[in-house]
């Protein structure tokens, strides 16, 4: 019988290779992976909508208040999503959430209009 010893490296480490490659596909194919992915995907969405609600509370409101027409420029709803981003990226990181991460840097503003949408149908009377 051959021992070990006599297995070239690169066969082995192939071998190795191999073996790991198919228990990550294993595991990240797994429901539990996935439950896993989705929890911290609604964690995140969660602290996302908390940090759109505080910044509607402390920013967004005062600026409406102080207009006769109660709305906002271009520039200052862009201002307010950079802050509701800002204040999302601290609360996920004390949570130990990366909210970019989770989310997708790339889709972040996407999500932060969805939600000031679901805002605002909420604080809209009769809709």
């Amino acid at each position: 019988m051959q021992s070990l010893t006599s297995i070239p490296l690169d066969t082995t480490l192939t071998l190795i290779a191999g073996a790991l490659g198919a228990a990550w596909a294993f595991f990240k194919g797994s429901e539990w992976f996935e439950r896993l992915r989705r929890r911290r995907c609604a964690k995140a969405l969660h602290v996302l909508e908390a940090a759109v609600d505080e910044t509607y509370r402390t920013c967004v409101e005062a600026i409406k208040a102080a207009r006769a027409d109660g709305r906002l420029t271009p520039s200052e709803r862009r201002r307010a999503r950079e802050l509701a981003r800002q204040r999302a990226v601290a609360l996920g990181r004390d949570q130990g959430l990366d909210i970019l991460a989770e989310l997708g840097r790339e889709y972040l503003d996407l999500w932060i209009a969805r939600i000031v949408k679901k805002l605002k149908r909420r604080a809209a009377p009769g809709t």
